[in-house]
């Protein structure tokens, strides 16, 4: 049974990608920091319709959880065959109100965590194995605004990291990122501006979570297709935007 682990599993795009790992029949390594009560929900959610899954904890925000974390998945259940580097954290700052506690918080979950997570499975895997990976970045990368200031750097960090490993010439560690546009609300954003805001988006509506996890199957029916950048965002990093979406 080949497994896959999803970072950030309990809420928004880690439910419905674990849902989907778990169809493909994947054992599915429920990565959750805070959330723990809704990855164990989730975990029995799965396991009621057959699949197999375990629950790790381990917060991103420190070195040393996550050289834990990343200890715990390779003596427990090896190297994966599917990594999604989904984690994140997600609060507003802007330029001139920023802090570096925020930063350093948001380059380690989404750039230091990823960056050790795929060393450790890259030392740990048989030599003939190969892996797939998906870092999920964000479409923004591809059309700056200011909102949103330390986690587009640690996302900036992170989509740095794809490029450099898609350029590694490792046929055996295949590395992918994917460019979402708005999925679900945010923060402070009502249903009925985020139904707004879906019109904005040339397509007029938000991408469903469905189009991502159908996206990692074709890559991953398809191995001979290298890592590369792809965003999925109804067209959304062609508008050109001073503020984010959910601020205009």
């Amino acid at each position: 049974m080949k497994t896959a682990l999803i970072t950030g599993a309990a809420s928004r795009l880690g439910v419905p990608m674990a849902h989907f790992f778990a169809g493909q029949n994947y054992r599915v390594l429920l990565h959750v920091n805070r959330s723990r009560d809704k990855a164990l929900e989730l975990a029995r959610d799965l396991a009621g319709a057959g699949a197999r899954a375990q629950v790790l904890a381990g917060d991103f925000t420190e070195q040393a959880s996550i050289a834990a974390f990343c200890e715990e998945l390779t003596t427990r259940f090896g190297a994966p065959d599917v990594i999604v580097n989904n984690a994140s954290v997600f609060e507003h700052d802007f330029p001139g109100e920023a802090s570096a506690d925020k930063l350093a918080e948001s380059l380690s979950v989404h750039a230091m965590a990823p960056f050790m997570i795929l060393e450790a499975v890259a030392a740990a895997k048989h030599p003939q194995a190969s892996v797939t990976a998906f870092n999920i970045l964000d479409q923004k990368l591809l059309s700056f605004n200011a909102d949103y200031y330390s986690y587009t750097l640690g996302k900036s960090a992170l989509m740095a990291l794809t490029s450099i490993w898609q350029g590694a010439g490792r046929a055996d560690m295949r590395v992918f990122g994917l460019l979402p546009g708005l999925m679900f609300p945010s923060g402070s954003q009502t249903q009925e501006r985020f139904d707004a805001d879906q019109k904005k988006i040339p397509t007029g509506r938000a991408t469903p979570a469905e189009d991502i996890c159908a996206l990692m199957g074709f890559f991953l029916a398809h191995p001979d297709l290298p890592g590369q950048m792809l965003p999925i965002d109804g067209g959304e990093h062609l508008v050109v935007r001073r503020r984010d979406i959910a601020f205009e």
